[in-house]
């Protein structure tokens, strides 16, 4: 639909179609979907031939649907994609800064709708780049600085930051792509036997991950042997060549902001070849494969995506040994969100047939309503991971006799030894949040030299880590 003018341009052929930002709701983050043109959309396109000389433009679509099924004008943009990128840029300009982001946005033409401003927010103090105040975080400065989706970006920025920066890259790429695994209608049971194979801490995101290294390694010594390995594992070529655009374009947006040096950027590959990892070194990716701290990333880009999971009543079993407690089947647990009550877990899942879980819960990434509300795409995130990270604040109390540390009212609890534990995670927090300000006065910083700036972060790590 440019408004070039082509001299010897006589005939156009409209499909009807174009790519479009869309906001999906179930992932809360945007996609890129075909859709139908508007009315005006086919006439712009019909004004590509004709302007100097007789046309013919060819619709490939009826003149009823025309006329009937098309909307007169395209959907404005705002009113289509998700608003946090918006909204962080209001908040970076000064001379909105005695205005609140509705009244900013109430005064464009075609404003958004009141609930897709308030979404937006909840959605911004959620990830931690808001306060209660509606005022940017340290977190936020650096979002607003990213253009990508905001838990995307976070997911990025913790990542550079507790060095497991390949890992992170990967995961987030597979976040804002399709699964690279296939589904063939008739070989459903053998895809998700060779997902099995990869099957990593109870994650489908770290499943991908172990794939994706998989065929990394095979594609580094040929093109052909990426090939071969996408193929005995009913995984796409393409999709996993995808990633590797994916992954050194957001490696770029890192080092454009100062959180990676400027001698990891990508400069000349062979097609198709992920070489981030050799490139970024030791130092940037010595807890890649923390499967604990990677959780907690993860929980903090996606919170507040959480499954509670509630297993049945104990039941023991005789044995020489004593009474053994038996492990559930997967049938025997259910599953419960905050917001939705009681889900499934989509049997494309890795977690799907899991009968035990070594921690009460779940982070998902997209939830899909059919007969029933199936959660796709899910990692087992331990409890301090998820505490730690989850940007909330911490509540501590005493509660007959013992303490404990939960979130939101209680939907997230455990118990500690006493109130000295609680005190040290709500420290680490609000020294987390510091070295984000500290990074953001100077952007040269290295946080793997800094003093206090590498006491931080190997504290928290080793924290989540062993507990």
């Amino acid at each position: 639909e440019t408004s070039v003018t082509i001299d010897d341009c006589v005939y156009v052929i409209d499909s009807g179609r174009m790519k479009e930002k869309r906001f999906d709701s179930n992932k809360n983050m945007e996609s890129l979907e075909t859709v139908w043109v508007s009315r005006a959309n086919a006439l712009q396109r019909k004004g590509r031939a004709g302007r100097v000389m007789p046309g013919v433009c060819i619709h490939l679509y009826t003149s009823h649907h025309y006329e009937y099924q098309l909307e007169s004008q395209p959907v404005p943009e705002i009113k289509r994609v998700p608003l946090e990128q918006i909204l962080l840029r209001i908040k970076m300009i000064s001379s909105f800064a005695g205005s609140t982001l509705n009244q900013v946005l109430a005064e464009i033409l075609e404003p958004p709708t009141e609930d897709s401003v308030s979404g937006a927010i909840t959605r911004l103090f959620h990830v931690g780049a808001l306060d209660k105040d509606q005022e940017l975080t340290p977190l936020g400065r650096h979002l607003a600085a990213l253009p990508v989706d905001v838990r995307i970006g976070k997911l990025l920025l913790y990542g550079a930051m507790f060095s497991c920066l390949d890992s992170v890259l990967t995961i987030a790429a597979s976040l804002s792509q399709k699964s690279p695994f296939l589904t063939p209608f008739d070989k459903k049971d053998e895809v998700n036997k060779k997902k099995k194979e990869f099957m990593t801490a109870n994650s489908d995101h770290f499943t991908i991950l172990q794939a994706y290294n998989g065929w990394r390694r095979a594609a580094a010594h040929s093109r052909q042997g990426g090939y071969v390995f996408a193929n005995e594992n009913f995984m796409s070529n393409r999709t996993l060549t995808t990633l590797v655009g994916i992954k050194a374009q957001f490696l770029d947006y890192l080092v454009a902001i100062g959180f990676v040096p400027e001698n990891c950027r990508v400069r000349q590959k062979r097609s198709g070849e992920d070489i981030i990892l050799d490139i970024t070194g030791p130092e940037l990716n010595a807890n890649g494969n923390n499967y604990k701290l990677l959780s907690g990333l993860l929980s903090a880009a996606l919170y507040p995506n959480i499954v509670k999971v509630l297993s049945p009543e104990k039941f023991y079993a005789n044995s020489i040994a004593g009474a053994v407690p038996k492990i559930p089947k997967s049938e025997e647990l259910k599953f419960k969100t905050k917001s939705d009550g009681y889900v499934f877990l989509h049997p494309s899942s890795v977690n799907h047939s899991v009968g035990h879980f070594a921690s009460p819960y779940l982070v998902f990434q997209e939830k899909v309503k059919t007969s029933k509300i199936f959660i796709r795409d899910c990692t087992m995130v331990p409890v301090l991971p998820l505490v730690m990270f989850s940007g909330n604040e911490l509540t501590v109390e005493l509660v007959d006799g013992t303490f404990t540390v939960s979130l939101e009212d209680g939907w997230i609890m455990f118990v500690i030894n006493d109130h000295i534990v609680g005190e040290i995670l709500q420290s680490m927090q609000k020294e987390l949040l510091k070295l984000m300000d500290k990074k953001i006065k100077d952007p040269s910083l290295n946080l793997n030299t800094d003093p206090k700036g590498k006491k931080i972060l190997s504290t928290i790590t080793h924290l989540v880590t062993h507990g």
